[in-house]
């Protein structure tokens, strides 16, 4: 099995070879989906080439004008007889009953219709229909055989849909007779009024793709050994049309002959009319059948056959489609892989399938199955793929994250690796943590106890915040350096700083858990100081050549993260921000300004806050306490030092760490005032 996976050929014969068995066992619930894009075909080909109708197709149609003006349905068979001796008054080639004649009616209405067969010039077809038990019934005994021609009309039905697409050239009922079908009677008639010639003699066979209508007259089939003519349908609107009641008029068919030329012409004569039951289901919608032997003639006349793609042809195009686009798509390169999906979906869904439609009359017999072939491809493949490329992230990933955090290992190998491990600039957010006084807790603790301590702090506070995405830089002892961003491509800095402010909150309230643990060892209540920061920095290897590499960050950004958890010792707080986390931020958070200062060694200040709570679950007594605060600090920059301490002494009284250590400075500028230029930035002198 190993050897299959690391074979790619193989492995792409195999799915290929798997997908046609699927599309195979599938080929019965495709057919209706299949029929549905072949009427779409009729409809696309038939709008895009403009087809017309053969002219000497004309349909007399039985509808609501011939109701109102003749009567109730069925008419008197001298209706018929008037209309048939109208039609003779031009040279009518054929005259044909999309009707049955199967019972007697009064004796002088069947004479008078008798008669009128006796004396047309033009040929008259009747048909003839199946019973029950598949017998054929044919015209009543009434009417000679001499003065008429028939043909079968049992329609060929597709089973998934109940949709007409064909119809078969002739058929032989259970006592042997064989019978044409109603249209071939119709052609036979209107060629032999054509060109003088015979076609009644000749023997109705089929030949290999043929059916022989005679040595002159060959009509394709469906397909190679098929016994159905496929119908290629147009609008029934492509055909000429009169009412039935116009031809039976005698004055309105004298003003239709001016108008229509009847000379030469094949007359269709049946029922339109709504609510008569003479209709089927075809490409072009619910038809008549009289519509339907239209379609039938058309097709024969205008040789416009249509027939099916060899499917065994098709099926080597379908395997052709499969393994190509499973090639494809197991191959690594994404370009490859977009470019050669998109190629085959041009080649076997546009270009193969517009040529079929514009310049031939062949039906696709599986176009579904050409559609699912690629998709089914695409999804088997990716699917494998993924299978084999998981199993290799997961032995990957198992040993990238013995040095980052599982997560930070995932986003590496789903960015496909590309993370530039050499240096590079990146917008980073950056968390240092620290815990107050840690050397006082060798005094306490033996070294067996404080590795053990650290293993269990640095585990917790590192498990506590694991779902903020974080990447741990390094440990300094009790010390925790962590960044947001450094393997993210679509960098989002608001986030980023979100997370690590979050994960500042839950820090602290870790230590509290941790506290109430080791309290008693370690004699005291722990501590944790945190600085944030965001900005830009160098992130990449720092390595000497051939000894020793470490992944990490550098730039001043990065030192004064640091120097910001300094910060909380001199003002007491916990944990400290830059301006620029806080602008990203402070909608989310509850804050307190603290000061605006200048870390060692730095020219430029940077203004700073304390991070209190998470939004709106600021206590009332915190508020005002934050409110009495800003009250102040802003005595402080106004030089009122007095006031502005006496303040801050309040507020150090309900131990407010930030107050204790501004009423300090106040005293001391009282003893030495500041110079006149003085902008309130504090310079830190120590780290």
């Amino acid at each position: 099995m190993k050897h299959i996976f690391k074979n790619t050929n193989l492995l792409t014969v195999l799915l290929s070879l798997f997908i046609i068995v699927v599309l195979l066992a599938c080929s019965s619930l495709f057919r209706v989906l299949n029929k549905t894009i072949q009427n779409e075909y009729y409809t696309v080909k038939n709008e895009i080439l403009w087809v017309t109708a053969n002219p000497h197709i004309i349909i007399v149609e039985i509808d609501e004008k011939s109701f109102e003006s003749i009567g109730s349905f069925p008419f008197l068979r001298s209706v018929y007889a008037q209309v048939i001796e109208n039609l003779n008054k031009e040279d009518i080639s054929v005259i044909a009953f999309d009707m049955l004649f199967l019972d007697a009616t009064s004796p002088n209405e069947d004479e008078i219709f008798i008669q009128s067969l006796k004396n047309s010039e033009a040929s008259v077809v009747l048909w003839n229909a199946t019973d029950s038990q598949g017998v054929i019934e044919t015209p009543i005994e009434l009417i000679p055989e001499f003065i008429y021609d028939d043909g079968f009309l049992a329609p060929n039905v597709e089973y998934s849909n109940k949709t007409v697409y064909s119809f078969s050239p002739k058929i032989s009922d259970y006592s042997g007779n064989t019978f044409e079908h109603f249209t071939i009677r119709i052609l036979r008639n209107f060629y032999d009024y054509m060109y003088w010639s015979s076609t009644r003699e000749n023997i109705w066979n089929y030949q290999d793709k043929y059916y022989s209508l005679s040595d002159d007259y060959l009509f394709p089939l469906a397909s190679k050994n098929s016994q159905e003519i496929l119908i290629n349908f147009i609008p029934e609107n492509s055909f000429t049309r009169v009412s039935l009641s116009d031809v039976y008029d005698t004055d309105n068919f004298e003003t239709l002959r001016k108008d229509i030329d009847f000379r030469d012409s094949i007359i269709l004569i049946g029922p339109t009319a709504d609510g008569l039951k003479d209709n089927f289901f075809t490409p072009n919608g619910y038809e008549y059948w009289v519509n339907i032997h239209a379609n039938i003639l058309n097709t024969l006349l205008t040789k416009s056959f249509m027939m099916y793609f060899d499917p065994t042809l098709e099926w080597v195009l379908i395997f052709l489609i499969v393994i190509l686009s499973v090639s494809l798509n197991l191959s690594a390169s994404s370009r490859l892989l977009l470019t050669g999906n998109f190629l085959i979906i041009l080649i076997f869904w546009i270009i193969i399938p517009v040529s079929i439609l514009l310049w031939t009359n062949l039906i696709l017999n599986f176009p579904t199955e050409i559609i699912f072939s690629l998709i089914l491809s695409i999804l088997v493949a990716n699917i494998m793929k993924y299978l084999i490329e998981d199993k290799n992230k997961q032995k990957l990933n198992k040993a990238l994250s013995e040095y980052v955090w599982s997560h930070i290992a995932a986003e590496i190998l789903d960015e496909d690796g590309s993370i530039d491990f050499d240096g590079q600039e990146k917008n980073l957010v950056c968390f240092f943590s620290d815990i107050e006084w840690f050397t006082s807790l060798s005094e306490v603790l033996t070294a067996t106890e404080l590795v053990a301590f650290l293993r269990v702090y640095l585990t917790i506070m590192t498990e506590s915040i694991m779902d903020q995405k974080w990447y741990v830089d390094k440990f300094e002892g009790d010390a925790i350096m962590a960044l947001w961003g450094a393997f993210s491509k679509q960098q989002d800095t608001i986030d980023d700083s979100m997370r690590a402010c979050t994960t500042a909150l839950i820090h602290q309230e870790a230590i509290e858990n941790i506290n109430l643990e080791w309290k008693e060892k370690l004699q005291r209540s722990l501590r944790v100081r945190i600085g944030i920061h965001s900005g830009k920095a160098i992130i990449g290897n720092i390595w000497a050549l051939w000894k020793k590499m470490s992944f990490t960050a550098l730039w001043d950004n990065i030192n004064l993260a640091s120097r910001l958890e300094g910060a909380n010792k001199y003002y007491g707080t916990l944990i400290c921000v830059s301006e620029t986390v806080y602008e990203d931020t402070y909608e989310s958070f509850e804050y307190r300004f603290l000061d605006e200062i200048q870390v060692k060694w730095k020219d430029i200040s940077v203004k700073i806050y304390e991070l209190l709570t998470r939004k709106w679950e600021l206590a009332e007594d915190k508020a005002l306490q934050i409110q009495k605060f800003s009250e102040a600090r802003h005595l402080y920059t106004q030089k009122k030092f007095i006031e502005a301490q006496a303040l801050f002494r309040e507020l150090a009284n309900l131990w407010d760490a930030p107050s204790q250590y501004y009423a300090e400075r106040c005293s001391g500028f009282q003893k030495n005032p500041p110079a006149s230029d003085w902008t309130w930035v504090w310079r830190m002198t120590d780290k």
